[in-house]
């Protein structure tokens, strides 16, 4: 039996992506609590991890360069996002306004210290890295292949509890598709991904990603 023949067919494809993301999420929905709900998130990247860096046709740059020209270039954007953030949550949600570090300042601050190593890096390069690498050749058409990397993303964060999370991280999303794709750089997403979190976190909207 073929195995590499099977891998890069177009049914094994799908039932993976429905297996790893559709189903184990279900799972961490459904049976999983509190921090217990990053375990399959992490074991998926570290698996995806080492299947990129085995795949002939994957640039393992990606994981590991800095575009610093494309950084420069996202900054006057990630301070007006950073910024509207702030005002969204005082205008909408002004009970939670930097409550999280005002009433648990330590727990905050391992957050801010454990977020991007078990949260924004695992996400980003299984749902950036390896997802536009592996499921470009099963959906062709990049705008569709972006709506439906924006929708599964948004629909895993259902794993909070509310209806916040998802809609937000569906959202935001579109601003991690298009840096990716643009830089082509594992970090570059992720420090993006970990300033707005920084900033969530801080102004007291993590509420609903906790």
């Amino acid at each position: 039996m073929n195995f590499r023949k099977i891998y890069f067919s177009n049914v094994y494809m799908i039932l993976e992506f429905l297996f790893f993301y559709v189903f184990v999420p279900f799972i961490a929905i459904r049976f999983l609590d509190g921090w217990l709900k990053i375990i399959p998130l992490l074991l998926i990247a570290l698996f995806f991890f080492l299947i990129l860096r085995t795949d002939p046709y994957f640039d393992v740059r990606i994981l590991y360069r800095l575009d610093r020209q494309h950084l420069r270039k996202s900054l006057p954007r990630i301070l007006i996002i950073s910024v509207l953030l702030v005002w969204f949550t005082f205008w909408i949600f002004p009970d939670l306004f930097f409550k999280y570090p005002l009433e648990d300042f330590d727990d905050y601050v391992i957050t801010l210290f454990l977020y991007p190593v078990v949260s924004v890096i695992p996400q980003e390069l299984v749902y950036r890295v390896y997802f536009f690498h592996r499921y470009k050749t099963i959906v062709p058409e990049k705008y569709l292949l972006m709506l439906s990397n924006a929708i599964i993303f948004g629909l895993t964060h259902w794993i909070y509890g509310n209806w916040v999370a998802p809609i937000a991280t569906f959202i935001v999303s579109w601003i991690f598709i298009f840096t990716y794709l643009k830089s082509k750089s594992l970090l570059n997403v992720s420090l993006e991904h970990y300033i707005y979190g920084f900033v969530m976190f801080t102004v007291g909207f993590g509420y609903f990603f906790s």
